[in-house]
């Protein structure tokens, strides 16, 4: 597990994509930049309400590339809640574009994922109970300490 400077990495995205990983539905998340971290990186939903037909079109994008893979019954969230901390997932490492899509071991439908180019590849995503209110930032930044502890 590689933390460079992080003390609890946390990356803020845009829903509907912040939902989608959070409950493991999206695997890879993709960058134009390597992942700085493998090991666990906290998921925070930045503010901006998403539009309906941008949510339909991540469903059935989702939907697509699983019935790749003949699976069929996914679960999407019943809401994608902004401004809030949701949960973690584990990065496991990064690859390429290039390396994801030539990956043969991999389930075609994640392969289908990787649209650019770094692939951070997430596993075991962990959903808050209650997601927690709070402001984001750009890139990896450190979770500030009254967030992770408890006094």
């Amino acid at each position: 597990m590689s933390r460079g400077n992080y003390t609890n990495p946390c990356l803020t995205m845009h829903q509907p994509w912040a939902s989608l990983l959070i409950q493991g539905i999206k695997r890879i998340e993709g960058r134009s930049w390597p992942s700085p971290i493998t090991g666990r990186l906290w998921i925070h939903a930045a503010g901006k309400v998403p539009e309906p037909e941008t949510i339909k079109a991540m469903e059935d994008f989702y939907r697509e590339i699983y019935a790749v893979n003949g699976i069929t019954d996914l679960q999407f969230p019943e809401h994608y809640p902004v401004s809030r901390l949701l949960g973690c997932v584990e990065v496991v490492g990064c690859v390429t574009r290039e390396e994801l899509v030539n990956w043969e071991e991999l389930p075609e439908g994640v392969r289908l994922e990787g649209l650019t180019d770094f692939c951070w590849l997430c596993e075991k995503p962990e959903k808050l109970i209650i997601p927690f209110e709070m402001r984001g930032r750009q890139g990896v930044y450190n979770l500030e300490r009254k967030v992770w502890t408890v006094e």
